[in-house]
């Protein structure tokens, strides 16, 4: 690999540890000489950057490249990239897109002191009206292509760099695993086991400690202030959980006993896991993680999906079917949600 990189971008340091394995302490992340190559090569200032190339795979990962920065994707978790070019003479914003669906261009940082139009160019449309709004050029893509100046910031609760999904993106904001109580004891059982098996996962894994409380502990309205702005993770389905109606409502996706449903289509039987992640309601910045299945059989099912392990990935919403002694569990639906949450705007595959 070294050799490969060299070939063509021959400015960067190389160290190998005698003998070492993959982690060996601390020192493989705090290496010193790991610290001075990115000193030695800091960045210009953003007034004197001419040029941004950027990609990413998720804004709520890697949003923003110097005076740049990729709010949405037009489709989720795709090659999402910019190439830029500002002229401050011209005061001319220039470049391709792929992937954008929204894009925030800090002109404040990009052209100092400068009031007044700039010029922008985008895969070769002229975008009219792009006046900076405190200092900053708001541009959205509509569905047929065409570029235009926002008057406002899209609305927290669209998908942006603050929350965007998929599933593991539940996993952030200080998350709270809140098991069910209002179910069968079996169901009530295996929610309270599920929420401590994760934690414990979680506690070997990751090191962190993460709080396990009852729905109606959740509810207690003397605890709002401590669970503010906290992501959940739900664990059950929507007679089983009580804090089902007031995170979920009446959304896109319910999940019940012997039925789940995704938008206006049913699938019947007690043998479904299904995982998905929605915005919290009253919240600009959490989400709901819903760990649910429609019977026991699918409540066990998600035992066998591995949301902790780096790599394995799931979308927004993930509904799955048990197998049996002739076939393994097998993918009923997949999919992301629009970049308004929606369902009908967003992508799905469906199995009939």
């Amino acid at each position: 690999m070294r050799e490969q990189l060299a070939t063509f971008h021959p400015d960067f340091a190389y160290y190998e540890r005698p003998g070492a394995g993959h982690w060996w302490g601390n020192e493989c992340v705090d290496w010193p000489p790991l610290f001075a190559f990115l000193r030695e090569h800091a960045t210009k200032p953003l007034d004197q950057l001419r040029r941004v190339d950027f990609v990413t795979m998720s804004p709520a990962v890697s949003a923003r490249s110097d005076w740049a920065t990729i709010e949405a994707q037009t489709q989720a978790m795709k090659p999402t990239a910019i190439h830029l070019a500002f002229d401050p003479e011209k005061r001319r914003f220039e470049g391709a897109t792929e992937n954008v669906a929204r894009l925030t261009l800090d002109v404040a940082a990009a052209a100092p002191g400068a009031s007044g139009p700039f010029e922008v160019a985008l895969d070769g449309q002229a975008v009219a009206g792009a006046t900076p709004d405190g200092g900053r050029l708001r541009l959205a893509r509509s569905k047929d292509g065409a570029w235009s100046i926002q008057d406002a910031p899209s609305p927290l609760a669209h998908k942006g760099p603050h929350r965007a999904g998929p599933f593991k993106e539940a996993f952030h904001h200080r998350f709270l695993l809140v098991y069910g109580t209002a179910g069968t004891p079996e169901e009530n059982a295996w929610s309270l086991a599920r929420a401590r098996f994760d934690a414990e996962t979680f506690w070997y894994r990751g090191n962190g400690s993460v709080d396990v409380i009852a729905d109606v502990a959740f509810l207690d309205p003397a605890r709002a202030d401590e669970f503010r702005d906290r992501s959940v993770i739900l664990y059950g389905h929507a007679e089983s959980h009580a804090a089902w109606g007031p995170l979920l409502g009446d959304g896109p996706v319910r999940v019940g006993r012997g039925v789940a449903r995704i938008g206006d289509r049913e699938v019947a039987g007690d043998d479904l896991a299904c995982l998905f992640v929605r915005p919290r309601p009253g919240s600009d910045v959490a989400s709901v993680g819903v760990v649910a299945g429609t019977g026991m059989k699918g409540l066990r099912l998600t035992a066998t999906l591995p949301y902790f392990v780096s790599g394995t990935g799931f979308p927004d919403l993930t509904l799955l079917r048990a197998g049996d002694a002739d076939r393994p569990p097998r993918a009923v639906a997949a999919g992301y949600f629009g970049e308004d949450w929606g369902l009908e705007s967003g992508e799905f595959a469906r199995r009939d």
